[in-house]
């Protein structure tokens, strides 16, 4: 069974307390007995208590107070970054918010430098059996750009920038220099990628394979690929989510306080509201798919996604958006072939760049792994369920505190807010008896 793999295990999590990270924590703790757990805490003031008392009363968690940065030490004592090295088997890495704003100079100290030095780090651990970095499915969104199809197939492999004849480990500490000096790179530059965030990401992900690979140990690492990360549909209970976790909710925030008749947005496809697709995938699925892929052993890259079967066309996603809104809407789409960069488009649509665009994300090695457990997986969440309609209701807390901090950040009045969203209590207070 895959929850047997963890008994006796030590685990060392980053971002412990973040959005993935308590998700994974209590899925751990509820359904296994790893020997030791070693995280960051502020689950009492996030979580209802019943699901917090999870993490928060558990003998098998250790808190560890440290800060990723551009060294091996996370401002943690020498006799604790001993102790990691001695026991530590599994290494997650899972520290990292999505920053689509920032440049990539930037993103070099927040996500490539502290993936590098814990990659570093952890491969020096004798007793490590697995170690976990996680991406974005949206690592290799510049393939929509180089491709015609209206939906742009990915799968879970590394996708090179340079040419074939490139030394592949090479390329990526060649252009990890590049950036450190000059906060770009040549093959960043060769690439129409919509966001800093999405090349950070990639060049990541091959700066881990590059040192694992130096070491010997590609067969223990395993890079997590999640997409567009929604609510839970079931663990730690429907609708968990933190307030600035889910984009979609942010998306949907900033349409419902939009005062015009039409929405500018980019597209290639020839029926964009039912050609381009949105893949949302709940964060338990995202979770589960990691910790069952460490559990049986697979290497390289998997996606955490809702997939073919399970994603949304941009129309369900506009309809879900237009039945949170209190005064009736009758603002239309409207569709240009214009660059995803351009000034033309809707604020969010410039900022999330992906509205209009169509990937299919390969999902093989799960379907794989769900047919070799066969009736061991019924109590996994593999899949997202999408048996019934995508609906935004569990999110009319975070949509109304979004939409209010929106307002202001544009000095627009803060009955906007009020006026335009459904308040809803948040979702811990609606009880146990709630649908996702």
């Amino acid at each position: 069974m895959v929850w047997d793999y963890y008994d006796g295990k030590v685990l060392f999590v980053t971002g412990g307390s973040g959005f993935i990270g308590t998700a994974l924590l209590w899925r751990l703790l509820s359904q296994s007995s790893p020997e030791r757990v070693k995280a960051e805490e502020k689950w009492s003031s996030m979580l209802p208590a019943s699901t917090a008392k999870i993490l928060t009363e558990s003998q098998l968690l250790t808190v560890l107070d440290g800060e990723l940065g551009d060294t091996a030490t996370m401002d943690l004592p020498e006799e604790t970054l001993q102790m990691l090295k001695r026991t530590v088997h599994i290494v997650i890495h899972a520290a990292c918010s999505v920053q689509l704003q920032n440049s990539l100079r930037e993103l070099a100290y927040s996500v490539m430098a502290p993936s590098l030095c814990l990659t570093n780090y952890a491969l020096k651990f004798p007793n490590l059996e697995r170690f976990v970095f996680f991406s974005t499915a949206y690592a290799n969104a510049h393939l929509w750009q180089t491709s015609n199809s209206s939906d742009v197939r990915v799968d879970e492999s590394i996708y090179p920038l340079g040419t074939e004849s490139e030394d592949y480990y090479q390329s990526a500490l060649d252009s990890w220099r590049e950036v450190q000096k000059t906060g770009s790179s040549d093959e960043y530059d060769a690439h129409d990628f919509p966001w800093p965030y999405a090349y950070a990401k990639h060049l990541a992900e091959r700066l881990v394979l590059q040192k694992a690979s130096e070491r010997g140990k590609l067969d223990k690492v395993l890079i997590i690929r999640p997409s567009v990360i929604g609510p839970a549909d079931k663990h730690p209970y429907p609708g968990y989510a933190t307030l600035k976790g889910t984009p979609s909710t942010a998306v949907a925030a900033a349409y419902m306080l939009h005062p015009g008749r039409r929405i500018t947005l980019s597209s290639r496809c020839e029926k964009p509201g039912q050609e381009a697709t949105i893949d949302e995938v709940p964060v338990d699925v995202v979770v589960d798919r990691a910790l069952v892929h460490v559990a049986v052993g697979t290497s390289g890259c998997v996606h955490a996604v809702s997939g073919e079967q399970g994603r949304l066309s941009v129309d369900e996603w506009w309809r879900a958006f237009k039945k949170e809104r209190r005064i009736p809407w009758n603002v239309k789409l409207a569709w240009t072939s214009e660059d995803w960069h351009s000034p033309n488009l809707h604020q969010i649509a410039r900022r999330f760049k992906i509205i209009g665009t169509s990937f299919a994300f390969s999902e093989e090695k799960t379907v794989q792994v769900a047919e070799k457990l066969g009736g061991r997986k019924e109590d996994l969440m593999l899949f997202a369920d999408r048996s019934l309609l995508y609906s935004l209701h569990l999110r009319r807390h975070h949509i109304h505190h979004m939409a209010v901090q929106h307002a202001k950040t544009n000095k627009w009045p803060a009955f906007y807010a009020k006026m335009f969203c459904r308040k809803g209590k948040p979702v811990t207070h609606l009880g146990s008896n709630v649908k996702a």
